[in-house]
């Protein structure tokens, strides 16, 4: 709450939707349930066949018949986001929450977008592929996964860049089809929202990923696959939610530690600096001048550029793990862990270490050599719920850093991803 996005915003999903439950079978002896129903037109009352029905960012997902019917079967319990679309309608989601063995059975009425029997007009965009490029490289990121990442379908999207506030959004028309021959995944995502803001640095997206597995073309292309997905998990934001939610961070490998930034002391405010600049850059030259009074502070154009370069914040960072009392608490009225904490958590996982293209990425950037990975994770909102299978469900509520705000769409698994050791 996704896939939540330097800000990224990870691929989390929007909470709105129209269902009607209409009846709860008897638990199955298995444990695994199922959800039922009907997809119809909800302005006709006409059944939508061929409509897409899937539990958000899983493999889990079906096609209605042509009399609208559908049939999810094999769920696990849990809450699970429920998403139903059709071309030219708008998508519906619905949370539901399954226990053991339950099968529930809904009524689905998606309305017809208010667009969609408009005409449209299709003008060229001359900057269609810049626009494209910067997408790719801020939605499906910069990994070694990412180059072996396609849309299949990039000509579906529309790209819009407001050049006043230097913001780049993005929308498609039809749900993008993303082949990752990393992983061994085709993914069909409903792009929801895309905005890259160049000023502030920080790009968010979300929207409704369905994952299908696709078929190895050998036993050694398998193996492939599942060493690439457990690496991809290994240390991933997902990885680390599970493991807060299990209470057993360092187990998994991880070190959590409080991090605060503070305004720095010395620098001076930004409108004094400001004004000191303006004054300076007025006169014939930038002569360092002192005041009349020889011990008072320093006033030149030179001094004032020093204080403009200044870090406006400095980094303070605890030394001591941060316990599990300061960042979960459990919602009795909710049935959930509710995450809360101040300031930023400073995540490191320690059994990996970073990508070179992580470390080289900028253009100016210094050589070093990998460290571990590490990330910050803040709230935005006084707090946000958990899920145990490794999501935020609120997509507004946090912001990421570092690794993790690198590692993109071509890093991202199902939730019912299991990492196994692949077999060697």
């Amino acid at each position: 709450m996704p896939a939540r996005l330097s800000v990224c915003l990870l691929f989390t999903f929007l909470l709105l939707a129209f269902g009607w439950p209409t009846s709860t079978v008897q638990a199955q002896a298995n444990g695994i349930g199922s959800v039922s129903g009907t997809v119809i037109d909800g302005q006709t009352k006409q059944p939508l066949g061929f409509a897409t029905v899937f539990i958000a960012q899983t493999t889990y997902g079906t096609n209605s018949a042509e009399n609208g019917t559908f049939k999810l079967i094999g769920l696990p319990p849990g809450s699970h986001e429920l998403v139903v679309s059709f071309l030219g309608y708008e998508t519906l989601t619905h949370q539901i929450t399954l226990q053991a063995g339950q099968q529930l059975s809904f009524r689905f009425e998606l309305m017809p977008k208010a667009n969609a029997l408009q005409e449209v007009v299709i003008r060229p965009d001359p900057n269609w592929r810049n626009n494209y490029q910067v997408f790719f490289k801020n939605f499906i990121g910069q990994t070694p996964n990412a180059a072996k990442t396609t849309i299949v379908n990039a000509e579906v999207l529309k790209f819009n860049f407001d050049a006043k506030a230097n913001v780049l959004t993005a929308d498609a028309s039809k749900p993008l089809i993303i082949e990752s021959k990393a992983l061994g995944y085709r993914l069909h995502f409903l792009l929801e929202d895309f905005k890259a803001d160049f000023k502030t640095g920080q790009v968010f997206h979300m929207g409704f990923p369905r994952f299908e597995e696709m078929k190895p073309g050998s036993q050694a292309q398998q193996k492939r696959w599942a060493s690439a997905r457990l690496k991809a998990y290994n240390g991933s934001m997902m990885h680390f939610l599970r493991a807060l939610h299990a209470q057993n961070l360092e187990a998994e490998g991880f070190q959590v530690r409080r991090l605060q930034r503070l305004p720095n002391p010395h620098r001076p405010p930004q409108e004094e600096i400001q004004a000191g600049l303006k004054r300076w850059r007025n006169k014939s030259n930038g002569t360092i001048v002192l005041n009349a009074n020889a011990t008072g502070p320093e006033d030149s154009l030179q001094y004032w550029s020093r204080m403009a370069r200044l870090d406006k914040t400095v980094t303070y960072l605890y030394k001591e793990p941060v316990p599990y009392t300061n960042i979960l608490r459990p919602d009795t009225a909710a049935g959930r862990m509710r995450v809360q904490f101040p300031d930023f958590l400073n995540v490191v996982y320690g059994r990996e270490k970073e990508e070179m293209s992580f470390v080289n990425q900028g253009p100016l950037s210094q050589r070093r050599a990998p460290s571990f990975q590490t990330s910050l994770l803040t709230l935005v909102e006084p707090f946000t719920y958990l899920d145990p299978a490794g999501m935020l469900l609120n997509p507004y509520s946090h912001l990421v850093e570092g690794y993790w705000a690198w590692e993109k769409l071509a890093e991202m698994l199902p939730l019912d991803y299991q990492p196994l050791t692949p077999v060697k």
